[in-house]
């Protein structure tokens, strides 16, 4: 019972913050914001709503400026209402036109529809309208690369530290391969790397305590648009599992269990808080609208649920994947490791949460394939780890002095 009331104590404090960092943003005056909106529109990419990043023939580097205009907008408009409306409700300017072209129209002062769009927290929302008061939207990305790098470079160098290159390397092609660097250039996508990186590296720290997956959960669902939450949740299991030692096989199993009902009750539990909220305190019905949009997501149309995953399994770049399969299935032929098998065991069943998802959460899953894909660096950082444990390196290491 006293883990039961630490968990919620730490829960009511994660709202609590929220509403703050909310608050905040709202009575920030406007001045700069808008400026720096306006400034954007001047010399942002706006106009392009999935540009390609870095590697501009594949389709799987798409960015979405789509949603990150959508971002701005609200940022921009979130104290044309009252308090309890910009903070619960958070309102944004709507016409039948592209969201850049809406917002461009908002800012040369054309009277538009206020929209609401309060089933989510927004806490990208808030913290965009935080760096709006400092800079503009091409910055802002640049920001988020840059934070993003230097985790990146943390999070490697702390693994390899406390877990063994093979699981640097395990991460690090699954990010790879799954395109996770388009994440950094885009507001939309940026802060599920960032949460999945910042997630890794507390479970690194964290001496065993399942509560950081109990926090990113809460987390994620604040900053995210249900862009890739798996990724979160199934890389700092993967990173939980390499940390423990083979004699550790069971309890591995039973704390991995558990770090998945701790980041799913904080994820649901943070979704449901906004529902409760924002239907006491404004004058909409947030939680039937949330309980719909629930069995919408989850629905099927003119596909089936098996679709929805294939679709996603569809976007991988396979013949990297299956050479580096391959590669490391070789080495496990000629070198085998047998007691590799306890901690293979316990890191291939992860790497099904992405799919689990898909199957759960089709028509989203179907309709958003083009970044919903990106989960599945779990899949592949699991499958990679779980072969090589497969693999005996310090018998590689003799061959290698001997000749």
């Amino acid at each position: 019972m006293k883990t039961v009331f630490k968990y919620l104590f730490v829960l009511v404090s994660l709202i609590v913050t929220y509403l703050f960092f909310g608050a905040g943003a709202y009575l920030m005056p406007d001045k700069a914001v808008h400026h720096h909106v306006k400034q954007t529109l001047e010399h942002g990419d706006l106009c392009s709503d999935q540009p390609r990043a870095v590697l501009p023939s594949l389709l799987q580097t798409r960015m979405d400026n789509y949603t990150d205009a959508i971002i701005l907008n609200q940022a921009d408009v979130m104290r044309v209402e009252g308090f309890s409306a910009g903070v619960l409700s958070v309102p944004r300017w709507w016409a039948p036109l592209l969201p850049f072209e809406v917002l461009r129209a908002g800012v040369d002062g054309q009277q538009m529809e206020i929209r609401h769009y309060a089933r989510y927290w927004h806490g990208n929302t808030f913290l965009t309208r935080y760096l709006l008061a400092f800079c503009d939207y091409v910055n802002i990305r640049f920001l988020l690369y840059i934070v993003s790098s230097m985790l990146l470079v943390w999070c490697g160098t702390l693994l390899c530290r406390k877990s063994g290159w093979q699981t640097v390397a395990a991460v690090m092609f699954g990010l790879f391969v799954c395109y996770a660097f388009v994440m950094q250039f885009s507001m939309q996508f940026a802060m599920v790397l960032i949460l999945t990186l910042a997630g890794m590296i507390a479970i690194a720290n964290a001496r065993k305590s399942l509560m950081p997956f109990f926090v990113i959960g809460s987390l994620v669902c604040f900053f995210d648009l249900l862009t890739a939450p798996m990724l979160t949740l199934g890389m700092m299991l993967v990173v939980h599992i390499a940390l423990m030692s083979d004699r550790e096989m069971w309890q591995g199993w039973k704390q991995g269990i558990y770090g998945v009902l701790l980041w799913t009750i904080g994820y649901a539990g943070t979704w449901v808080a906004k529902w409760i909220i924002a239907t006491l305190f404004t004058s909409e019905n947030v939680i039937h609208e949330g309980i719909e949009n629930i069995i919408n997501r989850s629905g099927v149309d003119d596909f089936s649920r098996w679709d929805a995953v294939m679709v996603n399994i569809d976007l991988l770049p396979w013949k990297y994947i299956v050479v580096a399969v391959l590669a490391v299935a070789f080495l496990a032929i000629i070198w085998f490791n047998v007691k590799g098998w306890r901690r293979a065991v316990q890191l291939l069943p992860i790497a099904v949460l992405p799919w689990v998802w898909y199957f759960l959460a089709a028509n989203h899953s179907y309709w958003h394939s083009w970044f919903t894909f990106r989960a599945q660096a779990v899949s592949v950082a699991a499958i990679i780890l779980a072969l090589m444990q497969m693999v005996d390196w310090k018998r590689i290491k003799i061959v290698q002095r001997t000749n």
